[in-house]
């Protein structure tokens, strides 16, 4: 994977390439993956142009990394420039440590013997107390893009305000039909896999990670799907887990993009 400094529109930015794929991620504020595309094409990724806040909380669109159960902490503001290392062709970028010493970082890198990039979302632990909670990994992509998620359970959690008879679950899929309407569904599947299917290209995002309904923060629910009039978030969650002072915990996600045929 190769790795370079660049500016993308208003950001300080990294640029990793590998094979024909491009990833875009932003450092002047995040960390955020702000473009994935084929080539230096199309972005793959939601572009907020409407500023979008919660408090000082800015949307900015593409991928971010959080925690769950959904509070207050879940939207802590990330616009502070990140740090950023390279080792061995993978690049970390880290925001700023909050002030309960907790730290998110991204660490990406090219996925192997595939068309993609692997990222690990790790939170560390520099606080005095233990931390607990779920990482929560969220990908925005535009609205027009066609959802193909991986749903093996018939046990579907819709969120208040969400009108199921606009999901449909087939032959172990989910779809969720086009519109300006909002809503989210989440369940548990063994392996989270999310489909977004775009004219410019397809983006495959996986999570290997184990876990078991029970131990999930969120409703039983490790892969959860919002959508609105502008874009829809692809989500995965890890279980309830609980990080000791000085140790760190990771969620792993793995994309997979394919090119427009």
């Amino acid at each position: 994977m190769t790795i370079t400094f660049v500016k993308w529109h208003d950001w300080d930015a990294v640029q990793c390439t590998a094979g024909q794929y491009e990833l875009i991620a932003g450092i002047s504020a995040g960390p955020r993956i702000l473009s994935v595309s084929h080539e230096g094409g199309k972005n793959l990724l939601y572009e907020d142009d409407t500023d979008f806040r919660v408090g000082e909380w800015r949307i900015y669109g593409g991928h971010r990394f959080t925690t769950a159960p959904e509070s207050a902490d879940s939207y802590y503001p990330d616009n502070d420039p990140c740090d950023v290392t390279i080792n061995d062709s993978k690049l970390q970028i880290s925001a700023k440590q909050k002030s309960n010493g907790t730290r998110l970082s991204m660490v990406i890198s090219n996925t192997s013997g595939e068309e993609g990039f692997e990222i690990q979302h790790i939170l560390e632990n520099n606080g005095k107390e233990e931390w607990s909670g779920a990482l929560w990994a969220i990908t925005c992509v535009p609205r027009s893009a066609q959802l193909l998620a991986s749903c093996a359970t018939e046990n579907i959690h819709f969120w208040p305000g969400t009108d199921p008879a606009q999901w449909q679950r087939v032959n172990n899929q989910m779809t969720v039909k086009q519109g300006g309407f909002r809503g989210k569904a989440g369940w548990h599947n063994g392996h989270p896999l999310l489909t977004a299917v775009q004219q410019q290209g397809t983006l495959v995002i996986s999570s290997p990670g184990l876990s078991i309904p029970e131990a999930c923060v969120d409703n039983g629910c490790n892969t959860e799907v919002f959508v609105c009039k502008d874009f829809m978030e692809l989500e995965t969650l890890s279980e309830r887990i609980w990080v000791a002072p000085g140790e760190s915990a990771v969620h792993m996600q793995r994309w997979r993009l394919q090119a427009l045929l």
